[in-house]
């Protein structure tokens, strides 16, 4: 995927976080998984954007991201709500907010009891806005405006493809079960799935901007989809 080798190999060889239920039961730091692989992969992208590795890599930062994602799991598996899940992520920012502006923009965005776009932040469909609560990583690091932009453009390019990869493969299990899923929310069916590898392969097209390597790797995940695909079949 084109991830710097000094990001790569200090998660892929990171010692797994005591008792954080986003790595518990886990053997390695980086498995199987997109929501384990993205984090390196953005990393890469903040490096390329500007951000020195000794900030990206400092290990408060880090211990902090880890914390983030702890909280971040609870709520996705319904062990504490939203709301305490943005408290106590919060809290560990406190005394560490580098540009107050930001975190109240995206504070406000997150606030939302369903997350439309607002200023900056979120994509038209909230389903695949579901993660953006790892967006307060940026908060604990020092980036320009111009990098916040540049950010938020690659992020809203790369994660929304990994959710998108996951919601293809869950599509049947996702309808059944009556969850949160980008291809119902494009309209379900053939022209759903047509829509949303549309906005897969126009991902790919903005990675290219920053990741060559990775955008191809996108690109070629999308034709392997649409073997999976369980329509018509």
């Amino acid at each position: 995927m084109g991830v710097n080798k000094t990001i790569a190999r200090f998660f892929v060889d990171r010692k797994l976080p005591e008792n954080n239920s986003f790595w518990k039961g886990k053997l390695l730091y980086i498995g199987y998984g997109n929501g384990y692989v993205s984090i390196p992969v953005f990393y890469d992208i903040l490096f390329r954007i500007g951000i020195p590795l000794e900030e990206l890599l400092d290990e408060k930062h880090i211990h902090f991201m880890e914390q983030l994602m702890h909280f971040a799991i609870l709520q996705e598996k319904n062990e504490i709500s939203i709301p305490e899940e943005l408290k106590c992520i919060r809290a560990l920012l406190t005394g560490r907010i580098k540009d107050l502006q930001y975190y109240d923009a995206l504070s406000n965005y997150l606030d939302q009891p369903v997350l439309r776009p607002l200023g900056l932040f979120g994509l038209r469909h909230p389903s695949l806005n579901r993660a953006d609560v790892f967006l307060y990583i940026l908060c604990d690091l020092h980036l320009t405006a111009i990098q916040w932009e540049r950010a938020l453009r690659y992020w809203y390019a790369l994660h929304p493809s990994y959710l998108i990869i996951d919601d293809i493969r869950d599509y049947l299990k996702d309808k059944e079960d009556g969850e949160e899923n980008v291809v119902i929310d494009l309209g379900d069916g053939p022209e759903g799935f047509e829509r949303t590898f549309s906005m897969l392969h126009k991902n790919g097209e903005i990675m290219k901007e920053i990741n060559p390597l990775l955008a191809q790797f996108l690109m070629d995940y999308e034709e392997d989809l649409r073997e999976f695909v369980p329509i018509n079949k």
